[in-house]
């Protein structure tokens, strides 16, 4: 909704006058040019006050006389202004909340710019959309206010006034005739001198002018508009209905019209909130399916597609441009299934169940693919089928791996059965070219010896191409077998008949029917090659890697077959060989040097031990024979992985073990062991060395190496040359180097340069003397940085206590060091403004001190205090007011000299001491410096301008003492004196200054204990009612009354008890005894009780002074109007909008609150019309002056007058002769209080 500022709306012609216009003279421009409102600015056309109709109606109920009355005494102040810049509904709103009907706009200068008026704002709202169809029944007021003619016009005002009525409809017997308006009474308060004796049929505004309940609002507006009035009688048949007026019909059109909007908005919202989530769902969606790794389809009930995406044209070879509008049957159909097959998927879909399958379909290069499908109905809302959607996912590899899968398992069957080689080739060939039906395969073997490679099986080649490959020989010249397997690796051959190394095999290969082939190596578990795989196409062919891998495959199984034929053979052969070779075995193992033992592989029973495995486990070779061998493993699973590692690898040696030795001792060993045959079974031969010795040692070093490697310190070992032969993680994190930069270095290498050579003779001599050293030095960082290490270097020695290693511990100390020098940093510094703090002061000072004594020369000490830094930091905030406090640190550190030192001692209180000064003066200007900088504006958070000040006091050495406590106590007696003579201000010390301080001390003491011992007492003085004569109340006054006897006036010490918090008590202690006097006089008798107590500033701002009220009235059970409260005119405007709270709060509780000292303070009128009091006190200051002073007596008569406006009571204290009781009388004063009538009294001498 477009945004109106009210400059765009506003009325720029204003009438205006001068405050001191005669009314009369105002409301004749009013009913001449028949506006609603007349302004009085001043000479800047600045707003004062405004004059409206409804201010001429309040005039005319009260029957005033116009001659003497001028704008000034009627007008309303202030006038509601705003800014041009104010969206017309903003300002609408403000004028509800003020109950106005005139807005005025001024600019930035509170200078005029126009006027808005309810006219504006219905213009603005939009009525002709609003009113269109509504009728006047749907908002006119129902209840509408009638005076009978005869009735006089003072009446009729007066009833307006009172209910606030912009119009009040004459009647008839009832029947409305005529209507009375506030612009009538404009014209009627010009016309008539005594609207009490004229009645109203005489001047109303007729004929009137009526509609029906059901004419549309529309038309009411242009009866407005036609007959230029602001008011609709509504009738029905002659009888009276309602009344309509712009008031009430542009307030019921906002609501609408807000309504109207909110509704439309809503729905507006609601309706894009859901296009936009289904857009990014649909997005979401299309993303998805777009990026889908499967093919997807979707097409229409006939089958024609509608979309795919790009997974189905990578598995076609089909664009989506080519298959939209197509058939998917019309593409890709391979044919291969049937029309039954089709006729039942086709039924399932239209059924509107999904359909799941697998089947063989045709890319657009004609291979074939086999793919897992899924077709789903898509149907709307109302079950209607619109679309199919496919997903299809290529299985062709799966479906491959799982035959080759199940082809492996049937030739390693073959194998483990020991068939004969040809059948297990035979077996391999007929899976494979099952697989690809295209192909043709064999299978040549090599003979190592003759280096041919003779056919093994070919059983789909013809006879002839089989015997000419035969007699193939292997060399890199001939064949693509032969070039096979004399490079080990696959060779391809995509076209015989343009490839050059077979020119020699065109013929042979065109005769047999074959365009391609591929040769792939067959190896054995070392890699050797032991024949060739080889396969032929009938077209020109690359083999994709999938059938690459699969024919690697099938060598791989024909590999596996040939040499378990070979070692089938070769193991025939050694059965012989280890036949003959086994005496020689057991006269090798019985002189070998180490313990050796045969067991049984079958059962782990021991067959056979030498003389030195006797030695070793303690017993004989009768006794160990046929014992199982794992008996002698403490861990017996130990043996059965050993056995495992052996039958795994062959021969296995340096296997760690343990085991029990004789006697039961367990002992490390390393077994080597292989098996044999011994006595034609299966044996395991295992000798042992023992490693005990060793595993000890290298236990100590793992937990030295863990200690080393798992501490945060650097360790660096050393030999005696030094060089560096071991170092930790941490020594490498801490240096920067690597491991391989420091090994076999000096560490020399980390040296800063920073220590000369007589540091480092003495380090080494300490270290060869003790055998350790330790201490602080710098380093230097591969970067080159610099930093502190705090270093521990010990020797190490051999059992012979020879000196064989040296290590170094050390930490890097950077951080200790930086924390170290903060909290020194902290300690003798300001954490706020890094200012330096008392403790380091004090020092400088006493140092200071010690050098102009032995130099004789000066030195100042300024105790500077900020003016006002309370009140800002109240009005802003702590946040704020740290960063005056910051700001003026700043500042005052510009203006420090050279040897001078600013400190902050704590709150807004700061130290500047001044040496080499040659007098007083130069003190006096650099105290005069201060002053201008503090001075000036200081901006904080970028948007509060603040003025403070500061107060200085300035002690000199040596003419104000001779120590930091005199010098500091001294400046800071001579800053309190400049602060109590007017601030912003220095003053230097004198010795009276301490006495007065002394004084003030034990003034403040003694009331302390004033207080516990009782001695403060109330007395009471009369207030005279003037038009009685009688006592109407009194005001409570606290003495002060000494042991002595003496009485002591509150002048005396309420200063001093305002200034040190000690008021809090006293006024607390003068509410409780005020309300027990009044509950003593209430039992007494006396009905007519009212005390008066004085609240001070500080016990107004504390924030619970009402509930202190209710606590003592509820604790002496009387009622609050016994009680009345005078508040000074000044507290309250420290902060008037809370003043007004708290003021409202006490009115609650039922006290009377009356202003204090009117007249002496800057009340704004303003506010003073919204304080809830209910008296004013005239000072006593203007009473006393007011024969001497005319000023005086014209003061206190306008306050008289002022207040008797306001509707409060006027009391006036300090009356002392009859010349004063004489003006307070001609003056109308209500209330008297003063000597003239009694000085304050006791209770007991009162009563």
């Amino acid at each position: 909704m477009k945004k109106i500022k009210l400059s765009e709306i506003l009325t720029p012609d204003v009438i205006t006058v001068a405050t001191g216009i005669a009314l009369r003279e105002v409301l004749s421009t009013m009913a001449a040019l028949r506006i609603s409102c007349v302004l009085a600015v001043n000479s800047k056309n600045q707003p004062l006050g405004i004059f409206t109709e409804q201010d001429a109606l309040r005039v005319l109920a009260g029957q005033q006389a116009l001659d003497g009355l001028v704008m000034a005494d009627v007008m309303t102040i202030p006038p509601l202004c705003a800014s041009p810049d104010m969206d017309y509904r903003d300002a609408f709103r403000l004028l509800q909340e003020h109950g106005s009907r005139h807005l005025i706009v001024t600019d930035a200068h509170n200078r005029l710019l126009g006027i808005v008026t309810e006219e504006a704002f219905l213009l603005h709202l939009g009525s002709e959309e609003l009113t269109a169809f509504k009728t006047v029944a749907s908002v006119m007021a129902r209840n509408v206010a009638t005076i009978d003619e005869g009735e006089t016009v003072a009446t009729a005002a007066q009833q307006m006034h009172r209910l606030q009525l912009s119009c009040i409809v004459v009647t008839r017997d009832a029947v409305p005739v005529g209507i009375l308006t506030e612009r009538d009474a404009v014209r009627l308060e010009l016309d008539i001198s005594e609207p009490g004796r004229v009645p109203v049929g005489s001047v109303m505004s007729c004929p009137l002018i009526t509609v029906s309940p059901d004419t549309t609002l529309e038309h009411a507006i242009q009866h407005f508009a036609s007959n230029k009035i602001r008011n609709l009688v509504v009738t029905d048949q002659g009888r009276l209905s309602g009344i309509v007026n712009r008031h009430n019909l542009v307030n019921t059109l906002r609501g609408d019209y807000v309504k109207f909007l909110q509704e439309t908005i809503k729905k507006q919202r609601r309706k894009m909130l859901q296009l936009n989530q289904q857009c990014l769902l649909n997005k979401l969606h299309s993303t998805a399916l777009e990026a889908s790794a499967n093919a997807i389809l979707i097409t229409d009930t006939e089958g024609i597609i509608q979309w795919a995406n790009a997974a189905f044209s990578n598995l076609s070879g089909y664009s989506s441009d080519e298959v939209i509008g197509r058939r998917p049957k019309d593409l890709i159909k391979s044919g291969l299934q049937s029309r039954e097959f089709y006729e039942v998927l086709w039924q399932t879909i239209l059924s509107g169940q999904a359909w799941q399958g697998e089947l063989v379909n045709k890319r657009r290069d004609g291979t074939l693919y086999t793919e897992e499908l899924t077709i789903t109905p898509v149907r709307t809302e109302n079950d209607k089928m619109t679309h199919f959607i496919a997903v299809m996912q290529d299985i062709s590899e799966r479906k491959l791996l799982e035959k080759m899968q199940a082809a492996s398992l049937d030739v390693l069957d073959k194998i483990i059965a020991n068939q004969p080689l040809p059948d297990m080739m035979l077996a391999i060939i007929h899976h494979l070219e099952n697989l690809f039906p295209i192909i043709r395969a064999s299978v040549l073997q090599l003979d190592a010896t003759t280096g041919l490679l003779r056919q093994v099986i070919a059983p789909s080649l013809p006879d002839f191409y089989a015997s000419a490959i035969e007699r193939l020989q292997a060399n890199s010249d001939a064949s693509i077998c032969e070039m096979a397997a004399f490079s080990g690796e696959t060779v391809i051959i995509e076209d015989v008949q343009s490839h050059p190394r077979c020119v020699p095999f065109r013929e042979l290969a065109e005769r047999a029917g074959f365009r391609a082939c591929t040769a792939t190596p067959i190896k054995d578990g070392q890699d050797n090659v032991l024949g060739i795989f080889t396969v032929y196409f009938v077209h020109p062919h690359f083999p994709g890697q999938t059938k690459l891998n699969l024919l690697k495959e099938f060598a791989r199984l024909a590999g596996i077959s040939i040499a378990k034929d070979k070692t089938e053979t070769q193991r025939l052969a050694l059965t012989t060989s280890l036949q003959n070779s086994e005496a020689r075995y057991r006269t090798l193992v019985e002189a070998a040097p180490f313990p050796v033992v045969i067991s049984s592989l079958a059962d782990g029973s021991l067959l056979y031990g030498n003389d030195r495995a006797q030695l070793m486990f303690g017993i004989s070779r009768e006794q160990g024979i046929g014992k199982p061998a794992a008996l002698f493993y403490v861990h017996p699973e130990e043996r059965d992985r050993f056995v495992s590692a052996v039958l795994e690898k062959g021969l296995v040696t340096d296997y760690e073990v343990q085991l029990y030795k004789s006697g039961g001792k367990i002992i490390w060993v390393l077994l080597s062991g292989r098996v044999m045959d011994f006595d034609g079974q299966a044996a395991l031969t295992t000798s042992f060395v023992e490693i005990t010795d060793r595993k000890h040692y290298e236990d100590r070093l793992r937990e030295a190496a863990a200690v080393m490697e798992s501490t945060h310190e650097g360790v660096m070992i050393t030999d005696l040359t030094p060089r560096i032969i071991a170092v930790n993680r941490a020594c490498l994190a801490i240096t920067g180097y690597t491991e391989e930069e420091l090994i076999g270095k000096n560490p020399a290498i980390l040296h800063s340069g920073h220590k000369d050579q007589a540091f480092y003779a003495m380090l080494w001599q300490q270290l060869l003397r003790d055998g350790h050293w330790q201490g602080e030095i710098l380093n230097r960082r591969k970067s080159g940085e610099i930093y502190p290490q705090w270093l521990t270097i010990s020797t190490i020695y051999n059992e012979q206590q020879e000196p064989v290693r040296y290590v170094g511990v050390f930490a890097d100390i950077s951080e200790l060091k930086r924390q170290q020098a903060q909290l020194d940093f902290m300690a003798h510094h300001d954490a706020l403004t890094r200012l330096p703090n008392r403790s380091m002061v004090e020092t400088r000072i006493k140092q200071e001190i010690e050098q102009a004594h032995r130099h004789g020369q000066n030195l100042a000490v300024l105790f500077i205090d900020l003016d006002r830094f309370k009140i800002v930091n109240d009005s802003f905030g702590h946040p704020v007011g740290d960063e005056l406090l910051c700001q003026v640190a700043e500042r005052l550190a510009a203006r420090l000299r050279e040897g001078d030192m600013l400190a902050r001692l704590g709150g807004d209180e700061f130290i500047l001491l001044a040496n080499t000064l040659s007098d007083a003066q130069d003190a006096a200007v650099l105290a005069r410096d201060i002053i201008a900088a503090l001075g000036e504006p200081f901006m904080l958070s970028g948007q509060h301008e603040v003025f403070i000040g500061g107060s200085i006091g300035i002690s000199l050495f040596p003419d104000d003492g001779n120590t930091v406590t005199e010098l500091m106590k001294n400046a800071d007696a001579a800053m309190y004196f400049a602060k109590e003579n007017g601030r912003n201000q220095f003053s230097f010390y004198t010795s009276e200054l301490n006495a007065d301080a002394r004084h003030k001390l034990e003034m403040e003491n003694d009331l302390r204990r004033a207080l516990l011992h009782n001695e403060l007492l109330l007395h009471y003085q009369a207030k005279i009612d003037l038009h009685t004569g009688k006592i109407c109340g009194v005001e409570a006054l606290i003495r002060w009354q000494k042991p002595d006897g003496t009485l002591m006036s509150p002048a005396e010490f309420i200063p001093l008890a305002e200034k040190t918090g000690v008021i809090l008590t006293i006024g607390n202690l003068v509410l409780d005894r005020a309300c027990q006097q009044i509950r003593q006089w209430l039992d007494d008798g006396l009905d007519n009780v009212h005390i008066a107590v004085n609240i001070s500033a500080r016990q107004f701002r504390n924030g619970n002074l009402d509930k202190l009220v209710a606590e003592s009235l509820q604790k002496y059970q009387i009622d609050g109007r016994h009680l009345e409260l005078e508040l000074n005119e000044s507290m309250l405007m420290h902060e008037p909008e809370r003043a007004i709270e708290t003021m409202q709060k006490l009115k609650n509780i039922g006290v009377k609150l009356s202003l204090d000292d009117f007249g002496t303070g800057y009340s704004n009128l303003a506010y003073l019309r919204r304080f809830p009091i209910d008296s004013l006190k005239i000072d006593q200051s203007f009473v006393r002056g007011m024969i001497a002073d005319p000023g005086d007596a014209e003061i206190a008569s306008v306050i008289i007058n002022l207040a008797h406006r306001l509707k409060l009571s006027v009391i006036a204290e300090g009356v002392e002769n009859e010349t004063q009781l004489a003006f307070m009388r001609t003056n109308n004063c209500d209330e008297l209080q003063g000597y003239l009538f009694s000085k304050a009294l006791s209770a007991p001498e009162f009563t």
